[in-house]
């Protein structure tokens, strides 16, 4: 099948599951809302990290997503100092639940802050879709004040997390213990800094600093994010890098070690702007070799380390979200055949699912496997892989 054909199917049958994961919520004048649930069955409910991707990526061809999740996770940002569910002011939610043992405080995840990136996420789909920028001001500065604050930007230098005993012990979006490790398969301690967050929080605090310039009229405000963002895009250049393998670190742990293991993250740092072009194009050649592309997908690990497993939830499998974010990067900086590559395993995958995206597949490599390795317990439904198909039109038509 041609391969418009494919895509055209992939995002017909997206569409029509976004039209499906859609769950109630409020907004900040008591406004009823329709927001992306995560996926069913196991999470379908508004989480801030996958309602925002899913709202970007869907953006340019269902903008009515981005007004609902920006006015929902606005109802829902942190006000007070709670420990025990990770709250602090200005920072975005990670994820609401309903029922009993949230509601009595059984567990904490009834309203849950542990995400590092939801918050500069928040400010990224804000400015993207800048019809509420004025309206959500007062919401876009405490979450900047956030970042810069409790987020760690001032007294670490990075967006950094620290493990919650009671919730996530890792809280970027590979959520699962160990799943921010060194080569050796050695998880990394906090305060951590996780690469793909640098990028977010770059190309939030430009982002915001032009609404503040254009939208706010606080020039002075403006440049002092703009000064921030160009301090942190060096440091992230010195500090980040791998010499030996022309690649960045996944991350650095709380004593400033390069967790080295070679992962899919470094994917977002095209999309995000935080590389200069030269090393955009040797990251995103790269993650098209083999074995980070598996001829369906580039793999969330490189095949070969240590801590790889193609069924391994974080280290080893392959996202479609995920690339969907590389997708957009390698768009970003023209690195058309690497895309083209892409987007044609993504779409083979699709196919053979028929056309509905997985959540999450096995690692497992096109040259072993005739089809698609399914991953045990995967949501299918799930809104930010429906969404997938969408961000690959974006990236071919030459958007990011």
């Amino acid at each position: 099948m041609e391969g418009t054909d494919r895509l055209a199917r992939a995002c017909a049958q997206g569409l029509a599951d976004l039209a499906l994961l859609r769950v109630p919520a409020t907004g900040p004048d008591g406004e009823e809302l329709r927001v992306p649930g995560a996926g069913i069955p196991w999470f379908f409910t508004l989480f801030g990290r996958d309602s925002l991707l899913t709202s970007l990526f869907a953006l340019p061809y269902r903008a009515a997503l981005a007004e609902h999740t920006l006015l929902a996770l606005a109802a829902t940002q942190g006000t007070e100092y709670d420990a025990f569910r990770n709250e602090q002011p200005g920072r975005i939610v990670h994820e609401v639940r309903h029922g009993e043992l949230a509601h009595f405080r059984q567990v904490p995840y009834g309203r849950y802050y542990g995400a590092v990136d939801s918050t500069p996420l928040f400010l990224v789909l804000l400015h993207a879709h800048r019809e509420l920028a004025a309206r959500l001001e007062p919401h876009a500065r405490a979450a900047v004040d956030w970042m810069l604050g409790d987020g760690g930007l001032t007294e670490h230098g990075w967006l950094v997390y620290m493990p919650d005993p009671n919730g996530l012990v890792t809280q970027n979006w590979k959520d699962s213990p160990g799943a921010i490790c060194f080569a050796d398969g050695t998880e990394a301690t906090g305060p951590v800094a996780v690469a793909e967050v640098q990028g977010y929080a770059y190309d939030a605090l430009l982002r915001t600093a032009e609404l503040a310039r254009e939208v706010w009229d606080d020039p002075a405000y403006a440049a002092r994010l703009e000064s921030v963002a160009a301090d942190l895009r060096a440091r992230f250049h010195r500090d980040f890098w791998l010499p030996g393998q022309d690649f960045p670190a996944l991350a650095l742990d709380g004593e400033g070690r390069k967790a080295d293991a070679l992962a899919s993250d470094a994917g977002h740092l095209l999309w995000s702007g935080i590389l200069d072009d030269e090393r955009a194009a040797r990251v995103g050649r790269r993650l098209l070799e083999p074995d980070f592309f598996s001829g369906w997908a580039v793999r969330t690990l490189a095949s070969g380390q240590t801590p790889y497993h193609p069924l391994s939830y974080h280290r080893g499998s392959c996202w479609p979200h995920d690339n969907a974010v590389i997708a957009l990067g390698l768009a970003r900086h023209g690195l058309t055949e690497e895309l083209r590559t892409l987007a044609d395993g993504l779409l083979a995958a699709a196919e053979q699912h028929g056309w509905r995206l997985p959540e999450v597949m096995a690692g497992n490599s096109t040259a072993d496997h005739p089809a698609p390795v399914p991953y045990p317990h995967s949501c299918s439904p799930q809104a930010w892989a429906a969404a997938t198909p969408l961000a690959l039109l974006t990236a071919l038509r030459g958007g990011h």
